[in-house]
């Protein structure tokens, strides 16, 4: 069993959107971030972009 760090994270940022931790805004921030220091991809970032305006 491994930890996936990009998973993670992922995760972590459309759930704490949806449980109103941190606002939208700040969370797409944060993933341009992630993306930016290589944790997540393209794909996640557009993921959680999905999650968001859903």
């Amino acid at each position: 069993m491994s930890f996936d760090l990009s998973e993670f994270l992922t995760e972590g940022l459309i759930s704490s959107v949806n449980n109103g931790l941190i606002p939208s805004d700040l969370a797409t921030v944060y993933a341009g971030n992630y993306l930016a220091k290589s944790l997540i991809t393209q794909a996640q970032v557009t993921q959680v972009s999905d999650a968001i305006t859903a």
